[in-house]
């Protein structure tokens, strides 16, 4: 993996033409200097997404998506930095840096992948060419049966393997280091005397994408009679199905918009659900739901639900994907399980009920206590207090699979509540219940008490007061400068930046680039944040005067108010000042990215370890820098 200096990716973000590598999302229109658009990492109807092609970066004022081309293309295309560098690069026709150290084993690999990966592009033009031949007439005529539009055909690149035992074969083949080439990518079939034939004919043929969009394998389905309907690459460098879903490079796309993802367990389903646009979707390539499976869904969707038959063959594989679903549950990601009813798939129940009524099926699938009350309780009285206790014995191992402590406790609560009433710590720990006649007295210390706690002393205490600590629907009680702190003890940088940007307007113009990438700590500060950096977009640059909070939220226009009168700015020191704040938020941000990465290393995938060391590498210089431009005073 190439290491990228601030050289490089400075002459990479100078080259490429921001507006033109976000219109291949989402149009944009000019407005000024600027150009405005509709956001692609959320639902939006008027337009709140603004480029600023001359100081290279992105804001949107709805959802608070931001950065440069590179962030852009990591965003959009759920690359990691280095291959969303690599692939900039190649757009723009920029020799990527050399490795510092040579590793001519790697260049091999390197050139093998990318020979295969060339050889199967050459490939699936040939099969999406012989779909429009008067051979793939049949094709043609099964597809557009099963409602495919001619744009859904192209979107996922379709295609056709006519009938014959050499087609492919002849055409690509050349000499016997050309066969072995071909087989290696799976495309042919080699038999035990020597004889070598295509593997894929008289069938449809869909191409699998990894998520860079790079062709990796093919499926097929047989158009006449014989067995088997279906058949898929055979395993490859580039190819392995516990690996790989199937549509991935399509959804993650539409995921910024849309965060709910479907997993089926066919590509005819997938393609199918996506010619509707119900929602992303995704599949399987006829083997169960992996761990691998879930790291590349949880590292681009926080809701997925996969979609199941009702038989038993169904149930036993949503089992599998419960398996691997546990670990990976936190507080923001939510799964569900859908079993189809008897003789419907997902594109039959869309057509029958419509597209609402499959939303709302959606809606009520099976959260995972659903399924372990349903998996494990098969054999199981219920009623009987041994079969009760027996399923909380089963559940406990598949809960403490889940990281997130609170809400491990809360999905074990919520099963205990269908046990009877046993509480977390009895269905996790097999703890004894605390009697005395009867069940603990929930109105006064029990597992509903702090509900009814009042305001100031009780675990309900949040619902009655925001992040300062100020009672809801008043605002918090901001402290002049000199006194304010942070959580440490330390200066309140987010307050104190404020304060300048209030007081200053000219400073938030010279420097919203490096603004809008910041994330403050306290919601308040971060919406009035952003409504300065959407006006500063429309202010002129040679206003000297103060903001106007014309048209401003009532709550917001108080805040600012508070916050300009006991933040006090020394007029002399205001631009020191502001670089001052924003080097301590930058490095703090960088930090905490640098420290998620370190965290997450244990856990991480063989082939993503390379990507995030690259990554904390990158961002390891970055606060570097940082240090020695506060070292000599220069801040930014």
């Amino acid at each position: 993996m190439a290491r990228f200096d601030d050289n490089f990716l400075l002459a990479l973000r100078e080259r490429v033409d921001l507006v033109a590598v976000i219109e291949r999302v989402t149009p944009l229109k000019k407005r000024g200097a600027n150009w405005l658009g509709l956001c692609p990492f959320h639902q939006e109807k008027s337009p709140s997404f603004n480029v600023r092609p001359d100081k290279g970066f992105y804001k949107c004022f709805g959802c608070g998506a931001h950065g440069d081309a590179i962030d852009f293309v990591m965003q959009a295309r759920g690359l990691p930095f280095p291959e969303a560098v690599e692939a900039l690069a190649m757009e723009a026709g920029m020799p990527l840096p050399e490795p510092d150290q040579p590793n001519p084993q790697r260049d091999r690999e390197r050139q093998e992948r990318d020979r295969l990966l060339l050889l199967l592009a050459e490939a699936k033009g040939y099969f999406r060419r012989q779909l429009h031949e008067p051979a793939g007439e049949r094709a043609r005529r099964y597809l557009h049966g099963r409602g495919l539009s001619a744009d859904t055909i192209a979107r996922f690149e379709i295609g056709y393997a006519p009938p014959g035992w050499r087609n492919l074969l002849d055409r690509l083949g050349g000499g016997e280091a050309a066969v072995v080439a071909l087989e290696q990518a799976g495309l042919v079939v080699r038999k035990e005397e020597g004889n070598v034939y295509d593997r894929f004919r008289d069938r449809i043929i869909f191409p699998i994408h990894d998520q860079r969009g790079r062709c990796v394998g093919f499926g097929g389905r047989l158009l006449g009679d014989g067995k088997p309907k279906y058949i898929n690459s055979p395993e490859t460098r580039l190819y392995s199905k516990s690996e790989i879903l199937y549509g991935m490079n399509i959804a993650q796309e539409q995921l910024a918009r849309h965060p709910r993802l479907l997993v089926t367990e066919g590509y005819m389903d997938a393609i199918a659900i996506a010619e509707r646009g119900v929602l992303p979707v995704t599949a399987t390539l006829g083997t169960a739901v992996t761990e691998q499976h879930m790291r590349l869904i949880w590292s681009r969707a926080k809701q997925v639900v996969f979609c199941f038959d009702g038989d038993n063959a169904g149930r036993k594989a949503a089992w599998r994907a419960l398996e691997r679903v546990m670990d990976g549950l936190q507080a923001d990601r939510h799964a569900r399980f859908l079993f189809l009813p008897e003789g419907e798939d997902p594109d039959s129940l869309v057509r029958r009920e419509g597209e609402a009524a499959f939303m709302t099926r959606l809606d009520d699938a099976d959260t995972p206590v659903d399924l372990l009350v349903r998996g494990l309780a098969e054999d199981l009285d219920l009623a009987a207090p041994e079969g009760r206790a027996a399923l909380s014995h089963r559940a406990r191992p598949l809960l403490e699979q889940v990281a997130d402590p609170l809400l491990r406790e809360l999905m074990a609560e919520e099963l205990g509540a269908r046990l009877g009433g046993l509480t977390a710590g009895q269905v996790l720990r097999g703890e004894r219940a605390q009697r005395s006649g009867g069940w603990p007295d929930r109105s006064g210390g029990g597992r509903g008490a702090w509900r009814d706690r009042p305001a100031g002393g009780g675990r309900g205490e949040w619902r009655d007061r925001n992040q300062s600590g100020a009672p809801m629907g008043q605002p918090p009680q901001w402290r002049r400068r000199d006194s304010a702190q942070g959580a440490d003890g330390g200066r309140d940088h987010d307050q104190a930046l404020m304060g300048l940007l209030l007081k200053h307007p000219r400073l938030t113009l010279e420097h919203e680039e490096d603004l809008a990438k910041l994330r403050l700590k306290n919601p308040q500060l971060q919406q009035l944040l952003t409504e300065l950096l959407e006006r500063g977009f429309h202010r002129d640059p040679a206003d000297e005067g103060p903001w106007s909070f014309d048209g401003m939220d009532d709550a917001l226009r108080q805040l600012a108010k508070r916050i300009t009168q006991n933040e006090e700015a020394e007029l002399e020191s205001q631009a020191s000042e502001l670089r001052g704040c924003l080097l301590t938020m930058i490095e703090r941000g960088i930090q905490r990215e640098y420290d998620q990465l370190m965290a997450g290393l244990a856990h991480a995938a063989n082939d993503q370890v390379n990507a995030m060391m690259s990554r904390m590498s990158v961002l390891k210089q970055e606060i570097t820098s940082l240090q020695q431009r506060r070292g000599d005073g220069r801040y930014l």
